[in-house]
């Protein structure tokens, strides 16, 4: 019986955990490495405004590696 207040206790804990960063995310840092005789390029999506961002000392952002030029 121990071990199930543990296991709800863990997943209650996951659950609070997963909500407070997706919460906290302010945009998308996008890495597209298209070309793989050059440096990958670096773009900053950002989903909230500057006075959201500007007032926090530490910001979450998602990280998309996805290409978008196909490689031949």
């Amino acid at each position: 019986m121990d071990w199930l207040i543990v296991f709800i206790g863990i997943v209650i804990g996951a659950v609070v955990t997963a909500y407070v960063f997706c919460r906290n995310f302010v945009g998308t840092l996008r890495v597209d490495q298209s070309d793989p005789t050059d440096a990958p390029y670096l773009f900053l999506e950002i989903e909230k405004g500057m006075g959201d961002i500007s007032r926090k000392k530490y910001v979450l952002l998602r990280v998309n590696t996805e290409s978008y030029i196909p490689h031949d």
